[in-house]
């Protein structure tokens, strides 16, 4: 028999049987074996954070991006007059992005 190519989200796949005495029995075709964790276990708040922070990032710079090119297009040196204006919604993005309370598990 051939080995089948699943996809990585199929943990399990299961056939439900009848036995002998009409008694339905599971019967597991295929399991996924869990890989192993490649990390330490005192670590991951502290990668959980910095992904967090790196997300919010993320966020920010794009809003930023988006905002800059728009006064750019409204008037004539728009982006440098703009400036403060789009840097401070751009972190107020960012800062909207990521939680205290997902950040630290308060």
């Amino acid at each position: 028999m051939d080995t089948l190519r699943l996809g990585k989200s199929i943990k399990r796949i299961t056939l439900l049987q009848t036995d002998d005495k009409g008694i339905v029995v599971p019967y597991v075709l295929y399991e996924r074996r869990a890989g192993k964790k490649r990390g330490s276990r005192w670590l991951r708040p502290v990668e959980r954070a910095t992904r967090a922070v790196a997300d919010a990032n993320d966020a920010a710079a794009g809003a930023y991006l988006r905002l800059h090119k728009r006064s750019g297009r409204n008037r004539r040196d728009g982006w440098a007059r703009d400036m403060p204006i789009n840097l401070a919604r751009a972190t107020r993005k960012g800062f909207d992005q990521v939680s205290l309370g997902r950040l630290f598990n308060i």
